[in-house]
């Protein structure tokens, strides 16, 4: 293991050995923790975002401004349009065919 000799101001010196007594802890042993925790805070800020590990799978992030969302009910009103029509158009077929 690596030696480090680190020269702090009297507060922080302080608020280590107050720690390190409160914990039960090595002041080395508490300089190593806060260490690995700034280790594992930088790996998180700079691992990619969920969307960006998926991205390649997702065609598309961008609906290209046709707001698809909104306009679903427009096309299902004109399904059930469509429908409707049909239905009708069937009937009146089969209407004429008996008479």
């Amino acid at each position: 293991m690596g030696a480090l000799n680190v020269r702090i101001d009297p507060q922080t010196a302080a608020f280590l050995e107050r720690f390190a007594r409160e914990t039960g802890l090595t002041k080395s042993e508490v300089v190593r923790q806060a260490l690995a925790t700034l280790r594992k805070q930088r790996a998180r800020a700079t691992a990619p975002t969920p969307y960006e590990r998926v991205a390649h799978l997702i065609g598309s992030g961008d609906s290209g401004g046709m707001q698809l969302s909104e306009r679903t009910g427009e096309r299902f009103t004109q399904m059930l349009l469509e429908e409707r029509n049909a239905k009708r158009a069937r009937r009146r077929r089969t209407t004429r065919r008996t008479h």
